[in-house]
């Protein structure tokens, strides 16, 4: 196990440099470049000294070296556009994203493996195609044309959320009022990443029923309850722990739409702030934290494999 986790850290390492190399390499390849942040509204002098400031004026391959020995000391760079840091314009959306991310994943588990066990134990009955009538619908539907949809329904004409933000400007800090405005986005986000994890466990219980080994016990007349949980579950959730592991690095790192329809001031919405200002080490330091959110999932995923399956091994 120690050398298959060192083995994996090395391939992180590795995937993230080649990340952060393409990407920066490809913001250095857009009409202007990086330097058409600091352009507007300047004069020439002006110019040329943000340029050295912020080192524009060197070679491509020489600013990429520049910046990558300065993210091994934990510097990430200044925001060309704000001034800040970029490590905390990043703590601070981080914080958000997580927020938004974590309770969609929770919402998203309970009612997609709920939802799947449901339609597998009820098998071309009612109940079955009911859910996945309702799945079809999550996945069909575009995301943002559902949170538009949600704000009208549920915060202009029935006012039981708020329509945008992460709280009430101007209130006082309130655990309910940050809940209720996490609930559209969260839904929204759950809605259309749901009936992934609905199918998956579908058609895994229903693989894993038809197994000699539940036959057997079906047939000795253990009761159906401990047939689903002890026989049947736990040997189906290599591939929904595969699906979930997909979901959340879609969370951390794909959620810009819905961000942006609700307001949220996550990653997503400072990565889109940042392209449209092509504040490039905002961008670089946004991909590189993403970057290290997929290979983190991953790696756990990997490990989960084996807690639940004893035949895989990462000997």
């Amino acid at each position: 196990m120690a050398a298959f986790a060192l083995r994996r850290l090395l391939e992180g390492l590795l995937v993230l440099l080649l990340v952060s190399a393409i990407t920066f390499f490809l913001i250095n390849l857009a009409p202007g470049g990086p330097s058409a942040a600091v352009s507007l509204e300047k004069t020439a002098a002006q110019r040329e000294a943000l340029y050295h400031q912020f080192g524009l004026d060197k070679p491509v391959p020489v600013r990429y070296l520049d910046w990558l020995g300065g993210v091994l000391r934990g510097d990430l760079g200044t925001s060309l556009n704000q001034g800040l840091p970029v490590s905390s314009l990043l703590e601070q959306r981080m914080w958000n994203t997580l927020q938004l991310a974590l309770t969609t994943l929770v919402l998203t588990t309970l009612l997609g493996m709920g939802l799947g066990i449901a339609a597998a134990l009820y098998k071309n009955r009612w109940p079955d195609h009911l859910i996945s009538g309702v799945a079809t619908l999550g996945m069909s539907i575009p995301g943002f044309w559902l949170g538009i949809l949600a704000i009208i329904v549920f915060a202009v004409q029935l006012k039981l959320f708020p329509s945008s933000g992460i709280f009430s400007v101007g209130a006082e800090f309130s655990l309910l009022d940050r809940l209720r405005h996490l609930v559209l986005p969260a839904g929204v986000l759950a809605f259309t990443l749901m009936p992934n994890v609905v199918r998956v466990t579908r058609s895994a219980l229903l693989e894993v029923m038809s197994s000699d080994y539940v036959r057997t016990a079906r047939a000795k007349g253990v009761a159906e309850r401990v047939v689903l949980l002890k026989h049947t579950l736990k040997n189906a959730l290599v591939p929904v722990i595969a699906i979930l592991g997909l979901i959340t690095t879609v969370l951390f790192s794909g959620s810009v739409v819905i961000e942006s329809v609700f307001g949220w001031a996550g990653l997503g919405r400072l990565a889109i702030e940042a392209a449209n200002g092509r504040d490039y080490p905002v961008i670089l330091g946004v991909t590189l934290v993403a970057g290290a959110v997929v290979v983190m999932v991953n790696f756990l995923v990997d490990l989960l494999y084996a807690a639940v399956d004893p035949r895989i091994s990462h000997e």
